[in-house]
């Protein structure tokens, strides 16, 4: 089994800023279509911390993005939301997860 599973997906990333930030992208799959930007990555331990604070602070006004990290060694996702110059973060244990979107949801 691998150690993460983690994808994500930035709106509103102009070439510009793609190219400022193209170097550093440190997911194994890059899709980037001029203006949408989606990453995935299995496999051993991956950190995106400086990754999606370098994002986060490059985010146009209308920009955003959510990336999804799986901890398969500690069970647990880790949800992020990025915003211009503002990343929120979530944690649920995967056994949780479900519960926790109907509770989101009011379901």
């Amino acid at each position: 089994m691998d150690d993460v599973r983690v994808y994500g997906d930035f709106h509103r990333i102009t070439p510009e800023i793609f190219e400022k930030i193209k170097e550093s992208i440190p997911f194994d799959q890059v899709e980037y279509d001029g203006d949408v930007l989606r990453l995935d990555h299995e496999g051993n331990y991956l950190m995106i911390d400086d990754f999606i604070e370098g994002i986060s602070e490059l985010l146009p006004e209308n920009g955003y993005g959510h990336v999804e990290f799986i901890d398969n060694l500690e069970w647990e996702v880790t949800r992020y939301t990025i915003k211009p110059g503002k990343i929120e973060e979530k944690k649920v244990k995967v056994d949780n997860v479900l519960d926790a979107h109907m509770r989101d949801h009011g379901l």
